[in-house]
């Protein structure tokens, strides 16, 4: 059985409160009822196993059975990604979620066909990387923010200490990723920069090279913007055994 989300507010002194959509899926969908044990999660690490004793029109509440404090992992993998069209971001951002991704950052590249965000959106993403969680049992939840231009986002890592910054290319032809990744298994955070659909524009990969950004290659296929998220990030946590 999945954990369920519980803002860390509503949960105070051995007792929980569900209300809102979370209560209609476990009221409705799921039909919880009073008495039955739940798992919970705060998003901050911590995870409970707790009891309804109450259910009215609006909200379930109960009481803290017992509770576990997780280790989150200190390497940070954050994917700064191209935004796919229709539904494949909403996948990405479940599988990433899914995977163990620490956060997800839409970028606006040259060629980028999607180039904003409505508030909406942002809202149903933070949504999806929830239930992503719940589904894996991770004890954190992924943030998903709002889109950045290219340029910002890499004059703000160029400085970072103790950062990897990687830039899969379909023109790299030597570097590859599993070779870079060996050769800094001390780093502590790696950045992803995944490309739009039209691919990186030539400017956008001087630039990027200039601030010590690495490129590699995934292998002799052209991947889409949510393959190439997902096979790299899987990579890394795989190698970094995360």
């Amino acid at each position: 059985m999945p954990h369920f989300y519980v803002d860390p507010k509503d949960i105070k002194d051995k007792n929980f409160v569900i209300e809102n959509e979370q209560f209609h899926y476990l009221s409705t969908v799921r039909r919880f009822s009073i008495g039955d044990e739940i798992n919970i999660f705060d998003g901050l690490g911590n995870s409970y196993k707790a009891r309804i004793d109450n259910i009215d029109r609006n909200s379930m509440s109960g009481i803290i059975l017992s509770s576990k404090t997780h280790i989150l992992p200190t390497r940070e993998i954050s994917l700064y990604t191209a935004i796919p069209k229709g539904e494949r971001f909403d996948w990405l951002i479940e599988k990433a979620g899914e995977i163990g991704v620490s956060k997800i950052v839409p970028i606006i590249y040259m060629r980028s066909v999607v180039k904003e965000l409505s508030d909406n959106k942002v809202e149903r993403y933070k949504k999806i990387s929830i239930a992503a969680s719940s589904q894996s049992w991770r004890a954190d939840i992924m943030p998903v923010y709002n889109p950045v231009n290219f340029d910002e986002a890499v004059a703000r890592l160029a400085s970072k200490k103790s950062t990897l910054n990687v830039l899969p290319w379909e023109s790299e032809q030597e570097n590859n990723i599993f070779d870079l990744l060996k050769e800094n298994k001390e780093i502590k955070n790696i950045n992803i920069f995944i490309g739009p659909e039209g691919g990186f524009d030539k400017t956008e990969i001087d630039f990027a090279l200039k601030n010590n950004f690495k490129t590699v290659t995934l292998g002799k296929n052209i991947l889409r913007v949510e393959t190439a998220a997902i096979v790299s990030a899987s990579i890394i946590t795989s190698i970094y055994n995360l």
